[in-house]
């Protein structure tokens, strides 16, 4: 009577130990979704953690996309794979933790679609996790220049996609006066876009602004101006005046000269 009573709780028991699993044992910590700031360096961590003693890695591997960019066997020897991405980047293993280290994410690797996944292989078993990195907003360059028929500017190394507004003053000539803007990407998936206003007869600035697709938010503007007829636009941005030494000391020199010859002039 009293083993049929057991009967229910142990069974329960061992059908609880029988059902655990290998996560239940080893566990991997991976970096969260990480926002890179362009052209800044970027560390993805992957971290083994165990419950129970002896663990022992065979092998552990970073991916991307399922194409295997950098592993490390069980002496700690880590081989990188460079050929699977255009990114350059290096792996560091230290006790446990192997870390994939970008020095300028690509557009084309970053977002949802591009998934960077961990994989561990140990004798307490296999296990895997995974983690994206999402590129900020950005323009690498802008440049505007005049012609005799209109105003062009130029952004480079663009991401997201992003859409061009003309402004003369705080009036926005987009919807009034025809303007024509190309995009072109490349292989990394940067953009480079590139706007022409056609307006003519003024030496007016005007303002060339990029705003993003993603969040309607400004990325880069430039102020469009003739200078001297150089046909020439110049960045908008602050300037700062160059002193030199030489300068500052002008008026005392001038000073002293004065003083010579009015001692002269007295004898």
């Amino acid at each position: 009577m009293a083993l049929t009573a057991l009967h229910g709780p142990l069974f329960m028991l061992l059908t609880a130990l029988c059902s655990l699993t290998t996560q239940e044992w080893v566990r991997l910590n991976v970096s969260p979704q990480i926002t890179a700031e362009c052209g800044k360096q970027v560390i993805l961590n992957c971290n083994v953690s165990s419950s129970r003693n002896g663990l022992s890695i065979k092998r552990m591997q970073w991916f991307l996309n399922k194409k295997t960019l950098c592993s490390v066997d069980s002496e700690g020897k880590i081989s990188p794979h460079h050929r699977h991405t255009p990114s350059a980047f290096d792996c560091e293993y230290n006790h446990g933790q192997l870390s994939l280290i970008f020095q300028n994410v690509q557009p084309r690797e970053s977002g949802p679609a591009n998934s960077y996944m961990c994989k561990l292989q140990s004798n307490q078993g296999v296990e895997h996790k995974s983690t994206t990195v999402e590129l900020q907003e950005c323009c690498g360059t802008v440049e505007g220049v005049l012609t005799g028929d209109g105003h062009i500017c130029t952004f480079k190394h663009v991401y997201p996609d992003g859409n061009v507004h003309w402004f003369h003053g705080s009036r926005n000539l987009s919807a009034e006066v025809p303007h024509n803007t190309t995009k072109q990407g490349d292989k990394d998936g940067w953009l480079t876009i590139s706007s022409y206003l056609e307006r003519k007869g003024s030496d007016e600035p005007y303002n060339c602004s990029l705003t993003s697709t993603r969040s309607g938010r400004s990325i880069a503007s430039t102020l469009v101006q003739n200078f001297g007829g150089s046909g020439r636009a110049r960045a908008q941005g602050p300037t700062h005046p160059v002193q030199s030494g030489a300068g500052s000391q002008e008026p005392m020199r001038t000073f002293l000269c004065i003083l010579i010859l009015i001692a002269f002039t007295l004898k």
